[in-house]
């Protein structure tokens, strides 16, 4: 029978301080390859303590950032300072002078520890040309859409080398991009660019699964809206950040589902929804019964388990290793008492 409920982490997770206090003085070193496969390994027998069905990349052991990290490897962008993040982090912001091209692989090396470490159930989250394009200054392309589609050209020559990576190793299972994409609905009016931007990364790649992770939006709907156009399989959400924490409540969170659900039943190709179900920027640990009920409230709206994922928020980078660690497990440990109810 057909896996149901998938538990899957998002993407980044803390770095052990042996890592990250190293990161930037030994990146690109032999030093910074052994210290970052170890953080790798280290987390993902975390992810498997846990229970996880996908285990990801083992919380972007390899990477400081989700922009920076493409974006120092691309060239025609210059970076000028230092801005802020949302969780008071810092990353250099890049600027476009000229046309962009890839200068080196962002991922191929991360995937090729992971192939040869015979990970299971990988999921390569790769930063997506829209939030690449909005993040960026523009120097020299005409307009935001020329840019978002320069950065598609090159994010889809990305994936196509993982994805032939992936075959060469012989893995048998189908190969999953997540495309982080937090920046898309923050211009509503820009929805057109998204669409067209995503479409060309996914371009030419039948054989691989693609979800579109976005968070923080005030309004998915604009987002659902184009579930007939945009080429991708899925989508991973944030959702317990707007919802409230009494296991009581009527998950008001969550009601835009029923939008979801709606626009899915006009498409044959059903997309899937993974719904995020633990908080990131809290420490509270989400009891197992708010997180089954969150969940239960999803399956009653989409009306399918088999397009529910199951997630954090986002990346648990912004919590202690300890406290990722216990919302993950609450997860999963939700998802296997709905399971054996379903099944």
């Amino acid at each position: 029978m057909e896996q149901i409920l998938i538990t899957q982490e998002i993407g980044s997770f803390r770095k052990p301080l042996y890592l990250s206090s190293k990161f930037h003085s030994i990146q690109g070193t032999e030093e910074f390859r052994q210290l970052a496969g170890k953080a790798t390994l280290e987390t993902l027998d975390l992810f498997r303590k846990a229970g996880l069905d996908n285990l990801g990349v083992g919380g972007e052991m390899f990477r400081w950032e989700m922009y920076e990290h493409p974006a120092s490897r691309i060239d025609g962008i210059e970076f000028y300072g230092l801005v802020r993040s949302f969780d008071n982090r810092y990353y250099r912001k890049g600027s476009v002078v000229r046309d962009i091209r890839r200068k080196e692989p962002f991922h191929i090396d991360e995937l090729r520890f992971l192939l040869d470490s015979a990970v299971e159930r990988i999921k390569m989250p790769i930063t997506g040309p829209y939030t690449m394009m909005d993040w960026s200054f523009n120097e020299h392309y005409s307009d935001r859409h020329s840019l978002a589609m320069a950065y598609a050209e090159i994010i889809n020559q990305e994936i196509k080398e993982m994805y032939e990576l992936w075959k060469r190793s012989g893995r048998k299972e189908r190969f999953e991009v997540q495309i982080d994409e937090p920046a898309t609905t923050t211009h509503p009016s820009e929805m057109d660019i998204v669409v067209d931007s995503i479409n060309r990364c996914t371009e030419g790649l039948s054989g691989v699964e693609f979800s579109l992770h976005v968070c923080y939006s005030k309004d998915y709907r604009i987002l659902y809206d184009r579930i007939p156009e945009m080429n991708i399989d899925g989508y991973n959400l944030e959702y317990a950040n707007r919802d409230p924490l009494a296991p009581g409540s009527e998950r008001l969170g969550y009601s835009d589902l029923k939008y979801f659900a709606q626009v899915n039943e006009t498409v044959s190709k059903k997309r899937f929804v993974g719904i995020g179900v633990t908080d990131v920027h809290i420490d509270t640990v989400e009891p197992v019964d708010l997180i089954r009920k969150r969940i239960e409230y999803a399956i009653s709206v989409v009306d399918d388990p088999r397009l529910v994922k199951v997630n954090p928020d986002c990346g648990l980078r912004t919590r202690s290793r300890e406290v990722g660690f216990q919302k993950l497990k609450n997860m999963v440990d939700a998802v296997r008492a709905l399971r054996e109810e379903i099944l």
